[in-house]
């Protein structure tokens, strides 16, 4: 019995020692103790958004003019006159700058302004003859600088997105060239005009890195007309596809 007893007691000290190394073990080790509870949780990256203020952007684009021609020659017994009414297709590629400053007033609504310059060089040329009397006519159309301010009032599609609609006033150096050869002889003239006007567009930008954003847009003119020596009246109008790049200030 004293034996049996010795060996009761022998592992129950086995047991309590078993016990109290497993514990140090577990809180060692962080297995499921008090201190994993207390673990930091890494946080998530910020969502790109775009900056209010300042911007600098670079656009190309491709503008497809249409001009309705008012052709009014005067004719006399021996001049044939020359009465047309055409309408001339010009399309060309142009590249610009802008400059502006937007901000959001509110988490959804977005107002900004700018200016911009685009430069194209670009001409359509339109003909006609008479058989007789013989006589001709010739008409050349062309494109030069535009220049312009608008307001771009908009909304949030996201935080890295703005949906805007471009409110604006458009000046463009045009210039037109007409020929006639008659009988009696030939005539030219070459009149240059600064036409404006109003223009319209929707557009989208999107931030892609930090401080970098891109936008796609399409813009309407209508320009005033304009009259030649010649008595020809041109009335010009545009559609506008661009792409910019654009950097913010922030």
């Amino acid at each position: 019995m004293k034996l049996s007893s010795f060996t009761m007691k022998c592992l129950a000290a086995s047991l309590i020692l078993a016990s109290s190394t497993g514990v140090a073990f577990a809180k060692a080790k962080n297995y499921k103790g008090e201190s994993y509870k207390d673990e930091i949780a890494v946080p998530c990256p910020p969502p790109k958004m775009l900056m209010d203020g300042f911007y600098l952007g670079g656009q190309v684009g491709y503008d497809s003019w249409k001009v309705r021609e008012n052709v009014n020659t005067p004719g006399t017994s021996n001049i044939t006159a020359f009465t047309a009414n055409p309408q001339i297709a010009e399309n060309a590629w142009l590249g610009g700058l802008f400059l502006g400053y937007g901000q959001y007033l509110t988490d959804l609504f977005y107002l900004g302004g700018e200016i911009f310059a685009n430069y194209e060089n670009s001409n359509s040329t339109w003909s006609a003859q008479t058989a007789t009397p013989a006589a001709s006519y010739q008409s050349k159309f062309e494109t030069n600088a535009s220049y312009g301010l608008a307001f771009l009032p908009g909304l949030r599609v996201n935080d890295a997105t703005l949906g805007y609609i471009r409110l604006g006033w458009n000046w463009a150096h045009l210039k037109a060239v007409e020929n006639t050869s008659r009988s009696t002889g030939s005539d030219s003239t070459s009149d240059s005009n600064t036409s404006n006007g109003f223009n319209f567009g929707v557009g989208m930008e999107t931030l892609v890195y930090q401080n970098w954003s891109v936008r796609g847009e399409f813009a309407h003119t209508w320009y005033n007309s304009f009259t030649t020596n010649f008595d020809t009246k041109y009335n010009p109008s545009d559609n506008l596809y661009t792409l910019g790049v654009i950097y913010h200030f922030g």
